[in-house]
């Protein structure tokens, strides 16, 4: 199974779509792509977990002629052979981290660190929720992670992937999973496991990008202490406490990795944005991390919106409970979206539309009107907030369907558009039509979306 090589933004909204989706094949036709796994064609063995390596890789050509590594897993337990995407650039270690094999021209600046973040972030995004059954990852660190031909990120290599139904929140393995370092301390204890465990290892590779160095642990001095082995909880308390003061006091640039700062392009924003998201990912707590990969992209994704730091600052403020609205004494309040319609929508198989709007843990939507490219929907959905959302924003998706839907694979998304709730705070953009998105491109599609705020 392939990654999806996920999500971008472009400068209409931030738009999230799958750039590549997973393929299946016949065993067969992998036989036939490697030459029934021919020995002069090994590019080597997989997998870097507790145990042996679990499995060896081959290189092959597909039928349509596209290269491919695929991998052959050698454990029974794993069941299925999985492939990934050869791809001529390499894992993003060999771009990020120092080396002595005197490598020139292997530096990642931060545009492209930035976009492997939301990429891979993206790529988890589809594992964990998408899919079906849902894929725990389980091996998430940068040798797992290509760069193709423009420097995109791919995630690879699942070979120590678990399949977890949707109605379960968590399972167990018989055996430990993953790299040392990256791995989420749960593991060690015996407990089941979940996509909490994807989260930790992704936090992982956020400091790796953010330091452009493997295992960092500073000290309240901000000194490096890292231990062979691995650093203690008291030790990595404080080297996140040292890190969140950092953010606090807007002084990132002493610490990042020093490349960047050379190359003069570091979006301070981003570097926030990232780091913040890292630092949750890592809570010694498992209950404190994002609660999934979804709200973690949000997180990355919020960076990119019109004046977020001003926005966030005056969110916060007015939501603080000595500021509460008039008869508001909590400092609760109702965040109204009305999805009033939309115009000028086109479906390649039909025209049946409805809009899914995702804020949050809640997922709502509206009626679906049939064989109409100008839907009026005229729906309000309420939403009751007790604090300021940090980063939070609300994602419309305009689908269509077949009136009588045999499956989630049937329906076909028309649009999609990302609404900052700072534009609420700052009165902008609270009662417009918005431009739908497909991938990277606008759609003709718009949208009517209406932002209140009122006092419960």
């Amino acid at each position: 199974m392939a990654s999806p090589h996920v999500e971008s933004q472009n400068e209409h909204s931030c738009t999230r779509e799958p750039a590549r989706h997973p393929r299946e094949f016949l065993y067969e036709d992998l036989v036939m792509a490697t030459n029934n796994f021919r020995t002069e064609d090994k590019l080597g063995s997989g997998g870097s977990g507790s145990g042996s390596g679990s499995g060896s890789v081959f290189k092959g050509i597909l039928m349509d002629g596209l290269p491919v590594a695929v991998k052959r897993v050698e454990r029974v337990e794993y069941g299925k052979r999985k492939w990934d995407n050869l791809l001529h650039n390499g894992s993003l270690d060999t771009w990020i981290f120092h080396t002595t094999d005197g490598l020139i021209g292997r530096f990642l600046p931060w545009k492209l660190r930035y976009k492997v973040a939301v990429d891979i972030a993206g790529a988890l995004v589809y594992l964990h929720h998408d899919c079906c059954p849902r894929i725990l990852h389980l091996d998430i660190k940068p040798e797992n992670i290509l760069l193709d031909e423009k420097l995109g990120a791919v995630l690879s290599d699942f070979g120590l992937s678990k399949l977890m139904n949707k109605d379960e929140s968590e399972v167990y393995t018989a055996m430990i999973r993953g790299t040392a370092g990256y791995m989420a301390p749960k593991w060690f204890l015996g407990n089941p496991i979940s996509d909490n465990c994807d989260i930790y290892s992704y936090g992982k590779v956020l400091l790796d990008l953010f330091f452009g160095q493997r295992y960092v642990c500073l000290d309240s001095d901000g000194n490096d202490i890292y231990i062979k082995g691995g650093n203690s909880a008291l030790e990595l308390r404080t080297f996140h406490a040292f890190m969140r003061d950092k953010l606090k006091q807007k002084s990132l640039v002493d610490v990042i990795d020093k490349r960047l700062m050379e190359d003069g392009k570091v979006d301070e924003k981003e570097a926030n944005s990232l780091l913040h998201a890292a630092l949750c990912c890592l809570e010694e707590d498992p209950k404190k991390r994002p609660r999934d990969m979804l709200q973690v992209l949000q997180m990355l994704e919020a960076s990119k919106l019109d004046r977020i730091g001003a926005m966030f600052e005056r969110f916060a403020k007015e939501f603080r409970i000595e500021n509460a609205p008039q008869g508001s004494p909590s400092g609760e309040g109702l965040l109204v979206i009305i999805v009033h319609g939309a115009q000028n929508l086109e479906g390649k198989l039909h025209t049946n539309p409805y809009a899914q709007i995702f804020f949050r843990e809640e997922v709502l939507k509206t009626k679906q009107v049939k064989k109409n490219k100008d839907p009026k929907w005229g729906e309000e959905f309420t939403f009751l907030l007790k604090e300021a959302p940090m980063y939070a924003a609300i994602t419309v998706i305009v689908f269509s369907a077949p009136l009588i839907m045999a499956s989630v694979q049937s329906r076909e998304i028309l649009g999609r558009v990302c609404i900052s709730l700072f534009d609420v705070v700052e009165k902008k953009r609270t009662n417009e039509m918005y431009q739908l998105c497909y991938d990277e491109d606008p759609t003709k599609g718009k949208i009517h979306i209406e932002l209140q705020w009122r006092t419960p």
